[in-house]
């Protein structure tokens, strides 16, 4: 994800193929795209301790995004219902992409102790802005951040919250 790997080289298997966050399992691409930053991150940036992304895209982040398949559930029952309008919802997808072009790209800094470390621009085949919202969902989910905060211009959460030992 992070470095174009000769697949025929690659020794490590990034990313997990069931993520339990909260004692609920998850098996989605969310979880595996995750997983496997985390594991790219600790493998190349061992001394990494935070990471801003950044994207641009005008959509808002809302929990419908946690289940994509609804939504194309929805437009396509929408185009079927309009097959007459077909044609031109196809017309307006094209000039509409002609006009804004393809997604844009998400990037990530990279912070150690010391600093930023890294400015990296993740791969459009990995991940692109329109996809990041969909993936960030399942962070601010995971995070149990109250829906009011997430479309704040900034968030901080965690997924991971230390115990302390009773006594």
């Amino acid at each position: 994800m992070l470095k174009n790997y000769d697949k025929k080289h690659v020794v490590a298997h990034f990313g997990a193929k069931l993520l339990s966050v909260r004692g609920r399992q998850f098996q989605n691409s969310a979880a595996k795209f995750w997983s496997a930053l985390v594991d790219e991150l600790m493998t190349d940036h061992a001394d990494c301790r935070h990471i801003v992304l950044e994207a641009v895209n005008e959509g808002r982040l809302d929990p419908e995004l946690l289940f994509p398949e609804v939504g194309l559930e929805r437009e396509l029952n929408f185009l079927s219902n309009n097959a007459d309008n077909i044609n031109e919802v196809w017309r307006k997808a094209l000039a509409d992409f002609e006009l804004y072009g393809p997604p844009g790209s998400v990037g990530m800094r990279i912070y150690s102790h010391s600093g930023e470390q890294a400015r990296l621009t993740l791969p459009m085949d990995c991940v692109d802005a329109e996809i990041f919202l969909y993936l960030l969902a399942w962070l601010l989910e995971w995070s149990d951040l109250p829906l009011s905060s997430w479309n704040e211009p900034k968030i901080k959460g965690s997924l991971w919250r230390p115990t302390r030992p009773a006594g």
